[in-house]
């Protein structure tokens, strides 16, 4: 019997901005499944990807939709997104690590979702990363974790409060608090020794941002 470890990841291609050519560099290699939600859909033309699955209420997606692929429709009055509802079937579907591509950019609410909706699925047992090609985020809960020199920078921001090492990066920190109090406290350093480690005691986003 197949085991969710073989699965893969589930990529998620969803509304907002995206740098397609930047994307294509942090795609999985072999998803496990793509779930196309919504506007979504043109994100997949672009990539020059068939996603095995569209999702959504399609208010944002009004042209014909492409024969042949499974179409999950929802209404367009409903409690959750068709992010939300994507990560949903993913998990349903034996998923446990999700890659989310888009999410930014134009709408602020959605944006900000997207970005709570990652703590989220740390609560539900999943791992899942959002890129737009630009920014990648990635939530940090008591663990620590490796940054590589990409020539960009990284941030670490909390919701809440939490302590935060970081080693091998122009701003080092030793168990620093972040808090909402400080909230650029952790913004834009670099990695100055070819990786940099992260530390963090309690829950922070950790985002890549390019240059």
């Amino acid at each position: 019997m197949e085991t969710t470890s073989e699965r893969g990841i589930a990529v998620i291609l969803t509304g907002g901005f995206c740098h397609i050519d930047a994307v294509r560099e942090r795609l999985p290699a072999h998803p496990g499944i793509v779930i196309a939600a919504d506007s979504g859909l043109r994100t997949a033309k672009a990539l020059g990807i068939r996603p095995d699955i569209l999702m959504g209420d399609f208010d944002s997606y009004t042209d014909p939709l492409p024969e042949g692929i499974e179409v999950v429709r929802v209404p367009a009055e409903k409690d959750v997104t068709d992010t939300v509802l994507a990560a949903d079937f993913a998990q349903a579907r034996g998923f446990r690590q999700l890659c989310i591509v888009g999410g930014t950019g134009g709408r602020l609410d959605h944006e900000l979702a997207n970005l709570f909706l990652l703590a989220a699925l740390r609560d539900r047992g999943m791992e899942a990363v959002l890129t737009d090609g630009d920014n990648t985020v990635r939530v940090l809960r008591d663990e620590s974790a490796s940054v590589p020199d990409e020539g960009g920078y990284f941030s670490l921001i909390t919701a809440g409060t939490c302590r935060v090492t970081i080693r091998g990066a122009k701003y080092p920190l030793e168990r620093a608090v972040l808090d909402r109090a400080h909230p650029s406290y952790g913004v834009s350093n670099e990695v100055t020794d070819g990786e940099a480690a992260v530390i963090v005691e309690g829950e922070a986003f950790l985002i890549t941002s390019r240059r």
